[in-house]
């Protein structure tokens, strides 16, 4: 009973919902994006939840990060430790591991071993190449997501199928360069159109009907929705067939 509303989907049905109730999906942060991400799956029935994240609640985050409270704020709690609260009350079934540190090369692949898709939930660039980088080696699908302002980018990243991050972008920005929350500001209404989209495209993988490089721009001011194809860059680690780690 508790999922026969979104079974009735035609476009979601019985066989969506068990490939999501039989997956573990990792993300790596538990701020706006990973909030909102591990929110939306856990009420859909996904199987397991892992989060990774080392920050605590500040009063900033409130006006976005809809897992947390001013409570939190008050005991300072762990981003991860106040989600995996909220988050046995939204769908107690659902098995929540968190990290309360930052992902680093030195323990991404322990973190993301399994899962059948990782979820971008960072506003780090260097972070997102590591997941990237990580992810391609591993075979793992994953979802870059990028928001700021009113707008934000979206691209579905399969191993040995078609393009990356370092596709999008061959080099890292500088640091500070690139647009995020810190330096072009946040509205809560652009996450709340990232996340729907980004969850969207993770169903697709996890039903092997997702589009290999396909990127999504949006913005909710002047509202539009724009989807393009992005290129494997010729001798790109993304254009080498990668073995799934135990999925």
């Amino acid at each position: 009973m508790r999922y026969e509303k979104q079974r009735a989907v035609k476009s979601f049905g019985e066989k969506t919902q068990q490939a999501l109730s039989a997956s573990t999906i990792a993300i790596v942060g538990c701020g706006a994006l990973g909030s909102l991400q591990s929110m939306l799956l856990s009420r859909m029935g996904v199987g397991a939840l892992r989060i990774a994240d080392g920050d605590r609640v500040t009063l900033s985050n409130i006006h976005r990060q809809l897992l947390f409270s001013e409570k939190d704020v008050v005991e300072n709690q762990f981003k991860v430790n106040a989600a995996r609260r909220e988050l046995a009350r939204c769908n107690s079934e659902v098995g929540v591991t968190t990290m309360a540190k930052f992902i680093t090369p030195e323990n991404i692949q322990e973190f993301i071993r399994g899962a059948a898709v990782v979820l971008d939930a960072t506003d780090d660039i260097q972070t997102r190449y590591l997941i990237n980088d990580s992810c391609l080696q591993a075979g793992i699908p994953w979802i870059y997501t990028g928001v700021a302002g009113t707008g934000g980018l979206i691209m579905t990243v399969l191993p040995g199928e078609g393009a990356c991050l370092r596709c999008l972008y061959p080099e890292p920005p500088e640091h500070g360069s690139s647009a995020n929350c810190l330096t072009c500001g946040i509205l809560p209404t652009t996450v709340a159109m990232a996340v729907p989209l980004q969850i969207t495209q993770a169903l697709k993988i996890l039903t092997g009907e997702a589009e290999a490089g396909t990127l999504i721009q949006f913005d909710t001011i002047e509202p539009q929705l724009r989807k393009l194809k992005v290129h494997a860059l010729s001798g790109c680690l993304c254009s080498v067939k990668s073995r799934p780690e135990g999925r």
